[in-house]
């Protein structure tokens, strides 16, 4: 798949993931001054506590609008997580428009094997949003951490930046999280699609354990 990605334009291959933050997830110490109110942290430890929940998108250059959604959004839904009908209203409402106005077909959409990439639920959405994204890629499994720029390590850049804006707080966290997504400047995409041997002219198989036994030695 690497050397496949490697012969498009890194600006017409999308990647597109979920990632969370918990409240917990920043210091907790502040000062809260005269007539401020408390701060609202998270206590409960489990999986979805006090999590926000964001869908997000990049091609080579840029980031894409992400959607948010609040741990009270996902109770009135009635999901725990994000599910593929989230994933799809974010295609039709947000990131359809966005990478149509690219106006550079075809693209290409990478993800991940998880349950709510409905393959043809997104094909469809983006087909309502004038079919610039033509083909689809899923990563082999257990390969997201080599060849997805987000999870190697765009998120984790990104989650740094959140954490210096503790303490989180019910009534900031969304907006912090939005404001540094939008802020990551193109460089540092262009490194991560970079890391991960996404570019042209770089070794397809350079982070392979045993490339003899494999018979692809660069």
């Amino acid at each position: 798949m690497r050397r496949k990605l490697q012969r498009i334009s890194k600006e017409r291959v999308l990647f597109l993931d979920e990632v969370a933050v918990r409240l917990s997830e920043a210091p907790t110490g502040t000062i809260v001054l005269p007539g401020e109110q408390q701060y609202v942290l998270a206590t409960d430890t489990t999986s979805y506590a006090k999590r926000f929940d964001m869908i997000a998108c990049i091609n080579g250059s840029r980031v894409f609008a992400p959607v948010i959604y609040t741990p009270k959004e996902r109770a009135d839904a009635g999901v725990k997580g994000i599910n593929t009908e989230m994933l799809v209203d974010y295609i039709l409402s947000t990131l359809g428009q966005e990478t149509a106005a690219l106006d550079n077909p075809p693209l290409t959409l990478v993800l991940d094997r998880a349950r709510v990439h409905n393959i043809e639920r997104v094909r469809e959405a983006f087909s309502e949003r004038g079919g610039h994204v033509v083909y689809y890629e899923l990563m082999p499994a257990m390969a997201a951490k080599r060849l997805s720029p987000l999870d190697n390590a765009l998120f984790h850049d990104w989650k740094e930046r959140i954490r210096k804006h503790g303490p989180l707080t019910l009534r900031s966290i969304q907006q912090v999280m939005a404001d540094e997504w939008n802020r990551i400047p193109s460089k540092l995409v262009a490194t991560h699609y970079k890391h991960c041997g996404l570019t042209g002219y770089t070794d397809a198989y350079s982070d392979c354990p045993a490339p003899a036994a494999h018979q692809h030695e660069s």
